[in-house]
């Protein structure tokens, strides 16, 4: 498997994913344009006056996994173009929300959609940009009866991204939960998103349902990988590789997966405690605390258990009778989940 992100992602092409994701986000409507302006200064398409502009930042994990799901299976990745840019969008939408709900100011290295239109408009820009994705799945090249399979998971998939992001900011006030809650949380925030997009690539693709739910856990457990190194990557990663600052989400209380497994093991259990009992955690205390958590081996705990969720996705992959090439990228992808460093 190749360790380098840019050659791994590169064996997918998103050109036909982008044309779709830019045609929906146009209009000719008198006085709506500011409205569509914002979003794709969101999606990293125009600069803050609406000029053309191309900063795309993201990595498209979730719109390469529909993709080569649906090539795995015998598809043309082309079929599932319409349902990687709507599982695309949708994760875009939920950015917006995220960083209004975390008061982020800042995504992918320039100002946050809220800070620029108020969070009034922001919100409205999000639901407008959900709304746009799910319509896209309506051009899938798929009959009714399978085109209705596609909507059920879809709508399914955004319930539990609602709850998921329910739970990770009732988490942030609640003084215990548990990592089997995180589980949970993380399933729906992240995992939900990731399942979707390799069981729609899988069904537009004229997989059986047995293979489609097999997919869909693949995808799922790629997406909880990806949370959890997230979180491994929030306390540990580089700051110029990764965009943010180390030890903000601990500054934050969030109840990242390093946090909750300090708070079970005996040895970091009372420190952590103490940390999150403060009023206040400046930068200086979260780097102390995240100093002390490598050197208690935390770590290296938060890191194996990104790349054991990792290999739940592997092995089920693996299991599948899948074509060889779009397998051996999407088993990439899953590896790259559990062991990215940005």
């Amino acid at each position: 498997m190749s360790t380098d992100v840019a050659v791994i992602l590169d064996t997918v092409d998103l050109t036909a994913v982008h044309a779709r994701m830019r045609t929906a986000v146009e209009t000719a409507e008198p006085g709506l344009a500011p409205l569509y302006d914002a979003l794709r200064y969101h999606l990293g398409w125009a600069s803050p006056s609406g000029e053309p502009q191309e900063r795309r930042a993201a990595k498209g994990i979730r719109p390469r996994a529909c993709l080569l799901a649906c090539e795995a299976v015998g598809g043309e990745p082309d079929q599932a173009a319409s349902c990687a840019a709507a599982i695309e969008l949708t994760h875009e939408f939920s950015l917006i929300h995220d960083d209004i709900q975390d008061g982020d100011r800042e995504r992918r290295g320039r100002a946050s959609l809220w800070t620029r239109i108020g969070i009034p408009q922001a919100i409205n820009a999000g639901d407008l940009l959900w709304a746009i994705a799910r319509s896209e799945l309506s051009d899938a090249p798929v009959a009714a009866s399978v085109l209705r399979q596609l909507i059920t998971r879809y709508d399914e998939a955004c319930v539990a991204l609602a709850q998921g992001q329910y739970l990770d900011l009732d988490f942030e006030t609640r003084s215990a939960v548990s990592t089997a809650e995180y589980r949970r949380m993380v399933e729906g925030k992240t995992g939900a998103l990731l399942g979707l997009s390799t069981a729609l690539g899988a069904l537009v693709g004229g997989a059986e349902e047995g293979v489609v739910r097999r997919m869909h856990d693949a995808g799922r457990a790629m997406g909880v990988a990806f949370q959890m190194r997230d979180d491994w990557l929030g306390l540990w990663g580089d700051p110029e590789r990764t965009g943010k600052p180390a030890g903000a989400d601990l500054m934050r209380r969030k109840k990242s997966l390093p946090v909750l497994m300090a708070l079970e093991e005996p040895s970091t259990r009372d420190a952590m405690a103490a940390l999150l009992a403060r009023e206040t955690i400046d930068a200086a205390s979260a780097g102390a605390m995240v100093d002390a958590l490598r050197a208690q081996g935390m770590a290296d705990l938060v890191a194996r258990a990104a790349s054991e969720e990792a290999n739940r996705a592997v092995v089920a992959l693996e299991a599948m009778d899948l074509r060889a090439r779009p397998c051996s990228s999407l088993l990439d992808l899953a590896r790259l989940a559990g062991n990215r460093d940005r």
